[in-house]
């Protein structure tokens, strides 16, 4: 047995147990919980049976195990990429509107303030 069959598991139930803490604390939603939480077991499952990523590989085309899991990492982290500018776009377009609404705010208050 290789070593990170044993690494990849332990790390992914303290992954897990970590997830679980921070959505009793409100930190985390239930989905973000649920997402996570099969990622990891994914990983776990990779890990401990390295065939099974044969296997799906060849449902989807792929000739070997590793290509499919690197695909599906990059799958992944697009897909959290393209998640993230979306946040952080809206989070701008807040930020503008908030900002153009406290200097008209502002404005009014300073005309106000010198008669």
């Amino acid at each position: 047995m290789y070593l990170y069959a044993l690494i990849f598991p332990i790390i992914s139930v303290i992954a897990i147990i970590w997830f679980i803490t921070r959505y009793l604390k409100g930190k985390n939603s239930f989905a973000t919980v649920v997402l996570w939480s099969i990622f990891w077991i994914v990983v776990s499952l990779f890990a401990i049976f390295p065939d099974i990523s044969i296997t799906f590989a060849r449902l989807f085309g792929i000739t070997r195990g590793l290509d499919f899991i690197i695909i599906l990492v990059f799958v992944i982290l697009f897909y959290t990429i393209l998640k993230l500018y979306f946040i952080v776009d809206k989070m701008q377009n807040n930020l503008n509107t908030l900002v153009k609404e406290v200097a008209l705010n502002n404005e009014i208050n300073v005309d106000d303030e010198e008669e």
